[in-house]
């Protein structure tokens, strides 16, 4: 059988920006993001000042953007905040709906106050981490997590109205507001899941890849030039190995972030960067220099025989 090819104005459509078919809400909210090219208006500006207050991985200010996605933890930051606004804003409601009947229960208008305020601290951290997520995308992941943003936003716009309403004794029309911005954070929840179950957003893409648990020859010594990044496939596996001076490591070549090679980065000072996003990783154990990448780079136990390089797996993803 062979696929359908699909076509918009007789050109046509790269499977890329073709929405899934199946089940009908990720079809039509595909389609709904596509509609939507002024978010690219908003997206690229932002994404140009993000990275400017970032810098580089040498700059100071870097150091601010790997602790935002999560290097210090070894997982992103952003998918455990954002239960704090979820979850507060969730209660909040369960509350005004108990106040609204029980005849003005100030123990329950009290709660729920709490919690409003409790999801607006959140929804800031949860803001800073996602953006920090963000800025390495392109694409329909940029626009969709733009669109995330955007509804985000107007939800947080519309919290904080309703928790100084609340203030002037306006309980009811803060209410309304509250209720309005919930429907608009369970689509933006969705959204997020896209990003990071579909998309693979702050994901370890290296996790699916395997290698031996026996030493496996690889390449002549002899071959290897030293200080060049250079790629082998070990059992299926791609790695790149190092030699300098009588030291040879190997570390996988899938970046763990969204996938690049790593034997066709840059190496320095011990560190091999990623070409796609620049993501920094030590050659002699894998571990996280810089972000975007959070998760490590698997490493390889190395032995020369017979003229031969052999390695073997070390440990999980």
């Amino acid at each position: 059988m062979v696929a359908d090819t699909t076509k918009q104005n007789g050109t046509t459509t790269s499977w890329m920006n073709t929405p899934p078919r199946s089940p009908l809400l990720r079809h039509y909210s595909a389609k709904l993001v596509a509609s939507m090219p002024w978010l690219d208006k908003l997206s690229t500006p932002l994404q140009s000042w993000s990275k400017s207050i970032f810098g580089n991985p040498k700059d100071t200010t870097y150091r601010v953007k790997d602790f935002l996605v999560g290097v210090w933890l070894g997982h992103p930051v952003h998918p455990a905040l954002v239960a704090i606004p979820i979850g507060a804003w969730t209660s909040a409601l369960v509350f005004d709906l108990a106040w609204l009947g029980s005849d003005d229960d100030e123990g329950m208008a009290r709660s729920a106050d709490m919690m409003m305020w409790l999801g607006l601290v959140g929804a800031a951290g949860s803001a800073a981490t996602g953006l920090a997520n963000w800025v390495d995308t392109d694409g329909q992941e940029q626009r969709t997590g733009m669109l995330h943003a955007v509804l985000n936003g107007g939800a947080t716009v519309l919290n904080l109205s309703s928790a100084l309403l609340r203030l002037s004794g306006q309980r009811r029309t803060a209410i309304a507001l509250a209720s309005t911005a919930y429907a608009l954070i369970l689509y933006s929840s969705y959204l997020g899941g896209e990003l990071a179950y579909s998309n693979g957003i702050g994901m370890n893409r290296v996790i699916p890849e395997g290698g031996p648990d026996e030493f496996v020859a690889v390449m002549d010594e002899k071959d290897l030039v030293e200080g060049k990044l250079t790629r082998v496939d070990v059992e299926g596996m791609p790695v790149v190995l190092l030699k300098d001076r009588s030291t040879i490591n190997a570390i996988a070549a899938t970046c763990s972030h969204l996938g690049g090679p790593l034997d066709e980065g840059s190496y320095e000072d011990g560190v091999v960067h990623c070409p796609w996003h620049n993501s920094g990783f030590r050659m002699s154990d894998g571990c996280v220099m810089n972000s975007p990448a959070v998760y490590a780079q698997p490493t390889f136990a190395v032995r020369v025989r017979d003229g031969k390089i052999e390695l073997r797996r070390l440990e999980h993803a």
